[in-house]
């Protein structure tokens, strides 16, 4: 599943790291991969894993009040994880900017399937570089 929410997070906050790390363990316990990115309020999530693991982070995140305006862009099935090994990868615009990527692509947003395959590629295209 790939979703976008918004925020007001910020990455410097210290109530967003300590999401961040409780998400990564919560993750790591259910099996779920994954990778989020920050930027001007607006974060974009690929989670992966078993349905029914999915299925709880999904509701962890819908009632979630940090999380507003949430918008599924993409869900289905895959035979392999996109970020195996990472219960979630995470990225900021201070590292570089999903929007340019997205500006750069001609992707229309509203197309979600095409727009969730960019939003990916630019993910594993960042996974590199992140920690």
């Amino acid at each position: 599943m790939i979703y976008r929410s918004h925020t007001d997070l910020t990455p410097s906050d210290d109530a967003y790291r300590h999401i961040i790390d409780r998400a990564r363990a919560r993750n790591f316990s259910l099996d779920i991969t994954g990778f989020l990115h920050w930027e001007d309020g607006i974060i974009h999530q690929w989670i992966e894993g078993p349905a029914a693991e999915l299925f709880i982070v999904e509701q962890v995140i819908l009632s979630d009040r940090r999380h507003r305006n949430i918008t599924v862009l993409d869900r289905g099935h895959a035979l392999e994880r996109e970020f195996e090994g990472w219960s979630m990868a995470a990225s900021t615009s201070e590292d570089s900017s999903l929007f340019e990527f997205i500006t750069r692509s001609a992707i229309a947003s509203f197309a979600h399937a095409a727009h969730a395959r960019n939003i990916l590629s630019f993910m594993k295209h960042r996974l590199p570089q992140v920690a």
